[in-house]
This record gives C-alpha cells, sequence and structure tokens, in this order.
C-alpha cells in the first residue's frame, strides 16, 4: 500500500515532469524565438504606460545571466532538459508503482540533469536548469519512502 507521502511526492513529480517536457518541446521546437527572446531586468518600480515590446518568452533563467541566444546552445539544452524529465518521470512512475528501480531512474535523471547541461553550454548553464535542485530535495524525500517500494 503507498503511504499518502508518496502519493504526493509522485504527483507535484508528474506535474514537474510535464511542465519540463512541455517547456523542453516548445524551446526545441521554437528555437529560433526562445533565442531571440530579450533579457527583462526586473524592477520594483510601477508599470510605465509606454507599450513594451511583445515577449513571446518569459525569461525564467535564475540571476543575471538571461536564456542564451544561441540557437544551437538552445536546442541542445532543451535535448538536455528533456532527457532529464522524461528519466524523473519514468522513475516516479516506477515509484508510484511501488516498484524501487524508479528511485534508482530517477537519481540518474537528476544526474543527466545536472550533467549534461554543464557538458553541452558550461558551467553557465546551471543557472537554467535550477529545477534539478528541486529534484535533489525530491530525492531525499523519496529516499524516505524506499521502504515501502518491492
Amino acid at each position: 500500500m503507498r503511504s499518502q507521502f508518496l502519493t504526493l511526492l509522485c504527483i507535484l513529480t508528474f506535474l514537474s515532469c510535464a511542465w519540463g517536457l512541455f517547456d523542453s518541446g516548445v524551446s526545441f521546437f521554437q528555437t529560433d524565438a526562445v533565442s531571440e527572446t530579450t533579457y527583462v531586468e526586473s524592477t520594483n518600480k510601477p508599470p510605465k504606460e509606454e507599450k513594451q515590446p511583445q515577449k513571446y518568452f518569459e525569461d525564467r533563467s535564475a540571476g543575471d545571466a538571461p536564456t542564451p541566444s544561441d540557437p544551437v546552445q538552445v536546442k541542445s539544452l532543451a535535448i538536455a532538459q528533456f532527457i532529464y524529465a522524461l528519466l524523473t518521470l519514468i522513475g516516479a512512475i516506477l515509484m508510484f508503482r511501488l516498484q524501487r528501480i524508479g528511485f534508482w531512474i530517477y537519481v540518474a535523471g537528476i544526474v543527466v540533469g545536472l550533467i549534461l547541461p554543464i557538458i553541452l553550454a558550461g558551467f553557465g548553464a546551471l543557472n537554467v536548469s535550477f529545477g534539478v535542485f528541486f529534484s535533489m530535495l525530491f530525492a531525499g524525500l523519496y529516499w524516505v519512502s524506499l521502504k515501502e517500494m518491492h
């Protein structure tokens, strides 16, 4: 019998992975539009009434570094994100079915999510893969539920 805690973790992972797969698909198939997205500095000033240029994609990067403007780099990071999201989704599905191997597939997905962006785009790519750090936290939470799985 699966605990409510494990069920909640899996459902949150399903949602996160679905968003990651969607986001990587958009980045892969609309690479030019994503790479043309300009960096918008956030300010605490009230919005001006002048017209802002239309933005197709929100810049969700952390820190001062914007989403890469090189289409090749955007495409390779999208592939890395897709692999990471797919592996963690497969792991979560298996853990939802109480199969212990799912935990190790989930951990492999985290490792891929950390290493592949660095290999493809350098250490600067870590700022666009911030979700991987939450996955590491979830891996610890899944570890607590590991005894429930066969």
